[in-house]
């Protein structure tokens, strides 16, 4: 008897730490982040866009800030008026954080607080981060994160899903569609170098926009796998003894 007590309260254990972990989302209205609205029912997304990297280096030197994008949720169902919600920066250690004001508009900026509201009738927003072009960027990534932090409106949701990371520089930087290792597969490892090579060469951008469009396309990244191959061959022919080497000393090479 006292097997099947232990038993059952372990069981009831498990179940309310499962409770609490998760929530039941029926208590208060409560807000976490989540992939695109045409992706919340599919698992494989669920924690997709966690990392944006991003960079100004492509961009005009007219342009002076630029903002990207994360999508939130509002669980617990929908409210008859307007809920501002409420961001906070979290600072990381080891890297180099952004600073409110010079790398990034702060979220407690009052001509801001429009933006960040979740509207009546509505479950879902874009949240915009307002990235600011300083010439600090020129020489280095900055991160920014962010995170939900409780309001009058709402509480925190689930505890994986409460944050988002931005890695931005003015430089030229990995696209995050390089980062898969299929798109490795084909591109090999990454070097600010043979980027620059592939730019210089092609005309084209390789940011993240062509690489994705590349990427879905398999005579396209044929054509461009051997088209520089051929460039990287031409280019060492041209300089003997001395092959394309990237930043770290490496010689760049396409698989």
């Amino acid at each position: 008897m006292k097997q099947i007590l232990t038993i059952a309260m372990l069981t009831a254990l498990l179940a309310a730490c499962k409770k609490d972990q998760y929530y039941l989302y029926n208590d208060t209205a409560r807000l976490q982040f989540g992939p695109a609205a045409d992706r919340i029912y599919t698992v494989s997304f669920e924690m997709a866009d966690t990392v944006k990297p991003y960079t100004f280096y492509y961009e005009p030197a007219a342009v002076t800030e630029d903002t990207v994008y994360f999508d939130i949720y509002a669980i617990g169902g929908v409210s008859g008026k307007d809920r501002p919600f409420t961001l906070e920066q979290v600072a990381l250690e080891g890297v180099e954080n952004a600073v409110p004001g010079v790398h990034y508009k702060p979220f407690s900026d009052p001509a801001l607080k429009d933006l960040y509201v979740i509207k009546a009738g509505k479950v879902h927003d874009s949240v915009p981060v307002i990235l600011l072009r300083d010439p600090s960027l020129k020489n280095k990534n900055v991160q920014l994160q962010i995170q939900v932090k409780a309001n009058e409106h709402f509480q925190p949701g689930e505890v994986r899903k409460l944050w988002r990371r931005v890695d931005f520089t003015d430089m030229l930087s990995q696209p995050a569609a390089w980062n898969a290792s299929a798109v490795q597969y084909y591109w090999g490892k990454y070097s600010r170098v043979k980027h620059s090579f592939m730019i210089e060469q092609t005309g084209e951008k390789w940011d993240q926009e062509f690489l994705v469009f590349v990427n879905t396309d398999y005579a396209l990244l044929t054509f461009w796998r051997l088209k520089l191959r051929t460039l990287l061959t031409d280019y060492n022919n041209a300089h003997p003894g001395e092959p394309l080497t990237d930043e770290t000393g490496e010689t760049v090479v396409f698989p």
